[in-house]
């Protein structure tokens, strides 16, 4: 018997339409801009992560805060910050101020970051053949550097043969870990010097692949963003008023950033390759317009430039064109317009940027659509392509729904190597030990589980056309 039962969502805006093939439906959303129509028989899904933007000259995530604090340098990063500033009253945060912390901080308490620091340049050095050789000496410093410190408090623990000794010779019961309190402990004016040469130095070479290890520790601005989007579920205004602040504030860097870039349409880029590719369905990390300019059904999975939300009244608010958008305008005239942070009406629009909480909040109810159709879009691949996306634990409601596929063909082209299949191994559950070794398109690779390739290459040194054709075209 025909179903002819309609099921409507959000007032029937979201509707499954009763007499279509399965191949045939779509999911319509507001205003019909959120993704467009999307076939369900897409058997290769395409996950962009910041490498993405990154091989297509956009800040890669670890140059987003030195960028931004040099931008805010800038006649347009100034007007766009007093304008903030003057709607955000008793603003305190400083993205200079921050970055001189945070530098002062791992300079004084490197207990907490120096051996992650250590281990992660030690295996550079033992896996990268193709350091230059000044990496190798920068990486050497560091690790005698930190190894020495890490000697000399493994040298002066109180083992449980020394406590025994204690209690025999003087009857004393041992009360400390250690023979030396490290807390009174100064590090002289070289050592001061030489880790604040190697921080700030980490901070304007980010293509360093040595220095990368330092950086990725000190400066996250997502995990910065999810610091203080906590103030929302607290009501404390002052953690509010500083996630707006760095959310607008990032929100307009890239905005500027993406309207200087200059791409050349012949050139080999991840966008460029998934260009007028319909037999494909995309699903992006990074907030740019490229991914929607390159595959007009492409889901943004953490939000994107164009939309914006009032998360006090829940009211979705869109950019038309912001590549025509007058950013200090924007922040003198509209925003505050649009945002009331105080009296009767209160308004708190922000980006649609998703923090990486392990637990999503729903700040809009698009994020519910999208995820769902994220979802099916994994569990009906065939093969899953990711490029550019470490698959961090931080986003593990993403890696959670990767797992769920454990049939699907799955390739990942990355430049570290270690940390992705590291990555990659917690997430599959997959021994880390248990893969092959070989070379694609003349990159070294690893191959686990017979169907899951680690490319370590830069995406704009790889061919994506053989993953990008269906199967029936490979095998024939």
């Amino acid at each position: 018997m025909e179903n002819k039962t309609d099921i409507h969502a959000n007032g029937g805006v979201n509707q499954i339409m009763p007499h279509a093939t399965h191949a045939e439906q779509h999911i319509h959303y507001h205003n019909g801009d959120e993704g467009g129509a999307v076939s369900h028989c897409a058997k290769t899904l395409v996950i962009l992560g910041a490498g993405a933007d990154a091989a297509a000259g956009l800040p890669a995530s670890s140059q987003l805060i030195p960028g931004i604090v040099e931008w805010l340098e800038t006649d347009i990063g100034k007007a766009v910050d007093d304008a903030l500033r003057k709607q955000l009253k008793r603003l305190t945060f400083r993205f200079d101020k921050f970055v001189d912390d945070a530098i002062d901080r791992l300079a004084k308490d490197l207990d907490r970051e120096r051996d992650t620091i250590c281990r992660n340049v030690r295996e550079e050095l033992e896996h990268n053949p193709g350091l230059e050789d000044s990496h190798r000496k920068m990486g050497s410093l560091i690790v005698r550097i930190f190894q020495k410190i890490t000697d000399v408090k493994n040298g002066a623990a109180i083992d449980e043969e020394t406590e025994e000794l204690i209690r025999e010779v003087t009857g004393l019961e041992p009360t400390d870990h250690t023979i030396i309190d490290f807390t009174k402990l100064n590090y002289t004016d070289t050592f001061k010097t030489i880790i604040t040469h190697i921080l700030r130095s980490s901070l304007h070479d980010s293509a360093n692949p040595i220095l990368r290890h330092v950086y990725k520790n000190l400066l996250d601005i997502e995990q910065l963003l999810a610091q203080y989007f906590y103030g929302f579920f607290t009501n404390k205004q002052g953690q509010i008023k500083t996630y707006l602040y760095i959310a607008w504030t990032l929100w307009a860097y890239l905005i500027h950033r993406e309207n200087n870039l200059n791409l050349d349409l012949d050139s080999q880029t991840v966008y460029n390759q998934l260009r007028g590719k319909d037999n494909l369905q995309v699903v992006t990390f990074n907030y740019t317009t490229l991914a929607a300019e390159a595959s007009p059904s492409a889901l943004y999975f953490n939000g994107n430039l164009t939309d914006y939300v009032d998360i006090e009244n829940k009211n979705d608010l869109h950019i038309d064109d912001i590549h025509a958008l007058d950013l200090p305008a924007f922040f003198r005239e509209r925003l505050p317009q649009e945002m009331s942070l105080e009296g009767d009406r209160i308004a708190i629009p922000v980006p649609s940027f998703m923090p990486p909480l392990k637990l999503k909040p729903v700040i809009s109810d698009r994020y519910i659509t999208v995820w769902y159709r994220t979802s099916e879009a994994i569990r009906r691949a065939e093969r899953i392509l990711i490029l550019g996306h470490s698959l961090h634990a931080a986003e593990s409601f993403f890696c959670d729904m990767v797992r769920s596929n454990r049939r699907a063909e799955i390739i990942l082209i990355d430049r570290d190597l270690e940390t992705v299949c590291r990555n990659l191994c917690n997430t599959l559950q997959l021994s880390p030990g248990r893969y092959t070794t070989l070379t694609v398109q003349g990159h070294p690779a690893r191959k686990y589980d017979n169907r899951i390739t680690v490319v370590q290459a830069d995406l704009n040194d790889i061919d994506l056309r053989p993953w990008l054709r269906n199967q029936s075209e490979n095998q024939g």
